[in-house]
């Protein structure tokens, strides 16, 4: 959950060569940032199914849309 310039003062790189990079289909740096923010997506998501199935009211609804998104995405 951090932005390329983040990751970049941490690194200690570039952040326009590091922006430039994630934005480049193709490019390592690229695989490695959607890589991890998928990762981060789907810990996000497990947390918000398991307090769905504990009657969340609001992790109800946000993962009904949710799976509205990901079924607009193949339809």
């Amino acid at each position: 959950m951090m932005t390329p310039t983040e990751i970049s003062a941490l690194l200690g790189i570039d952040e326009r060569v590091l922006c430039d990079d994630i934005a480049t289909v193709g490019c390592p740096a690229r695989a490695a940032y959607v890589r991890g923010a998928s990762a981060t997506a789907l810990e996000l998501r497990r947390t918000l199914h398991d307090t769905a199935l504990a009657g969340s009211p609001y992790s109800i609804q946000e993962c009904q849309r949710l799976l509205a998104v990901a079924l607009s995405a193949v339809t």
